[in-house]
């Protein structure tokens, strides 16, 4: 794939393989979703972000001139008590002098998956996916807040139950209270697991000599399996979401509906867990 500017100051674009059919990875993500009593709630050294209304998926790279500003406004985002915001780098602006230090064909992997979905012929960045319904360019501030008004979850009134809690050395996720209707996919709950936020100096490249600030930045992402009706009870090491014990890391987890041709729909429920180094 080759990738090309549009105009000075929009967004990089690169053409997508929309027609190509969701990876086996892509049916085997995780999402980590958590719904507590208070918007965030402060369990030992653990902070669970409750009744997310708005998740916010930016997908950006630190070759692109144009994803600066969407790192920044995103930055703001996430600091709202009910909005779960998680910057997925991509690796396709690698080629143009500067190799993302959270790029990742995973990550590339998840945005071609939701081209697929919003039947979209390129890819391109900034492009910032809301509630997994609209997709958007990351850095046009009055849009954004426009759709999140119009796309919120149904957070506490849901009868969606999903929980995140620490007990020991492990964390524990439950889903519950899914209904499937007949001919219906099973939804897709996936775990996203990511750094607290990063400075980073770019040295080659469209944005040679800036310092980058990105907030939660995806270091992986995996799907748990798919819910019914019974439900889901996942246990995992807390290692697994903190790899060096260094800096505060956290996880996301995501409850999402699956369209009838395997690409991601709707999210039906989201909360974030953030784990300070011991």
């Amino acid at each position: 794939m080759q990738g090309f500017r549009g105009n000075s100051g929009g967004p990089g674009l690169m053409r997508a393989l929309s027609t190509r059919p969701l990876s086996r990875r892509m049916l085997q993500g995780v999402f980590c979703l958590a719904i507590v009593a208070l918007p965030v709630q402060v369990l030992g050294g653990e902070r669970v972000k409750s009744q997310i209304t708005h998740v916010l998926e930016l997908f950006t790279s630190q070759g692109c001139s144009s994803c600066p500003p969407a790192d920044k406004l995103l930055t703001e985002f996430a600091d709202q008590p009910h909005v779960l915001a998680l910057s997925y780098h991509v690796d396709y602006w690698d080629y143009i002098g500067w190799r993302d230090t959270f790029g990742s064909d995973h990550n590339s992997e998840r945005q071609r998956a939701y081209a697929k979905a919003f039947a979209n012929k390129m890819i391109y960045t900034p492009q910032l996916v809301i509630n997994g319904l609209h997709d958007i360019v990351g850095s046009h501030g009055r849009k954004i807040e426009r759709l999140m008004k119009k796309s919120r979850l149904p957070a506490a009134a849901s009868p969606v139950k999903v929980t995140i809690r620490r007990v020991g050395d492990s964390i524990h996720i439950s889903a519950g209270g899914i209904k499937v209707e007949p001919g219906e996919r099973k939804p897709m709950l996936v775990l996203v697991n990511f750094a607290d936020g990063a400075e980073v100096k770019v040295d080659r490249g469209e944005n040679a000599g800036e310092t980058l600030v990105t907030t939660h930045p995806v270091r992986g992402w995996q799907l748990m399996g798919m819910v019914g009706e019974e439900g889901m009870q996942v246990d995992m090491p807390v290692s697994s979401v903190m790899p060096d014990g260094e800096e505060t890391y956290g996880c996301a987890v995501l409850l999402q509906a699956v369209r009838p041709d395997g690409s991601p729909g709707a999210i039906l429920a989201a909360t974030q867990m953030e784990i300070d180094p011991d």
